[in-house]
C-alpha cells in the first residue's frame, strides 16, 4: 500500500517559468514556503502581502519543463510542492551556504 492514499493528492496542470517550491501550512500556526533563491514565512493562514521574506540574493531560475504541483495533507499539515522536493531544498541550502561564506570575500 502507498502512502498517502490517492485520495489525499490533487494534481494541478502542468505549469512552465515558475521557481521550485516546497511549501508547508502547519494548521492554523502558519507555515514556510521554501524556493532555492528565497524563503516565504508567515503566521496564521496564508494572506498575500503578509508574509516575511528572506532572500538569499539570487535571481530565480525558472522552469522550463512542464511540471505539476502535488498537494498532499499530513497530520493536519497541507504540504505542496512543484519539482522535486529534496531537489528544491538541496539548491535552497547550496544557495544558503554559498551567500554565508561568500560575503566575506571581497572580488577583484
Amino acid at each position: 500500500m502507498v502512502w498517502p492514499p490517492d485520495t489525499y493528492r490533487i494534481d494541478e496542470e502542468p505549469s512552465t517559468h515558475q521557481e521550485r517550491t516546497l511549501a508547508l501550512q502547519a494548521s492554523r500556526w502558519g507555515g514556510t514556503e521554501i524556493r532555492p533563491t528565497r524563503v516565504f514565512l508567515w503566521l496564521g493562514e496564508r494572506t498575500h502581502g503578509q508574509e516575511r521574506i528572506v532572500t538569499l540574493g539570487s535571481r530565480p531560475r525558472l522552469l522550463r519543463i512542464p511540471r505539476r504541483r502535488r498537494h498532499v495533507e499530513l497530520l493536519g499539515c497541507r504540504v505542496s510542492y512543484l519539482g522535486n522536493p529534496a531537489v528544491t531544498l538541496g539548491l535552497f541550502v547550496a544557495q544558503a551556504v554559498r551567500g554565508l561564506f561568500g560575503r566575506g570575500r571581497r572580488r577583484s
